[in-house]
């Protein structure tokens, strides 16, 4: 009986514990896969094309949006790659690191959407053009670099969600363990 008791208690703390571990690092892998997919794939959008002779050109660091954009990811891909060991922690034991890393969570998730925004806005403009401003859409002739954005903008709002995700896990682990 005794050695049941122990062990449904070892079972119980390792479920509790275990698997919440083990989702917080299977997110922040994939986030990780994300914000490194969207910094790549933008930080290397380029398309040159020819018209009449005429060799124009778009690159992602013509606009100051998207190099934030490369910016914010590679920020956010270098932070959840160097948080994955304090995944592992106890929170019980490490409320202060535990809590940090909550709250770092929470700036990747303003930054990244605050990236991921702002290339939106000009991915935008892009596609669309604006008759107002007399800002003609440029997706037609470069239309592999706006997929391109397009491609990177759908990981980076992945990997927002996936920071939001982090954050109420987070939560639940630190008031789990201040009650």
């Amino acid at each position: 009986m005794a050695g049941q008791t122990a062990s449904t208690k070892l079972s119980s703390s390792f479920s509790s514990h275990g698997v919440m571990s083990f989702t917080e690092v299977l997110i922040r892998v994939l986030a990780l896969g994300a914000t490194l997919a969207a910094a790549i794939v933008m930080g290397r959008d380029n398309q040159t094309i020819n018209i009449f002779s005429v060799e124009f050109k778009a690159k992602y660091s013509y606009s100051g949006a998207l190099v934030f954009f490369v910016v914010a990811n590679a920020i956010g891909c270098g932070y959840v790659f160097l948080s994955l060991p304090f995944a592992l922690l106890k929170p019980k034991s490490h409320v202060a690191i535990k809590f940090l890393v909550f709250f770092l969570d929470l700036v990747m998730v303003a930054l990244v959407m605050g990236g991921a925004a702002a290339a939106a806005a000009i991915g935008y403009v892009g596609r669309k053009g604006n008759s107002h401003t007399q800002w003609s859409p440029i997706c037609n002739p470069f239309h592999r670099f706006c997929d391109h954005i397009g491609g990177a903008l759908l990981s980076s709002f992945i990997s927002v969600i996936l920071f939001m995700f982090l954050t109420i896990i987070s939560t639940i682990s630190l008031y789990k363990h201040s009650h």
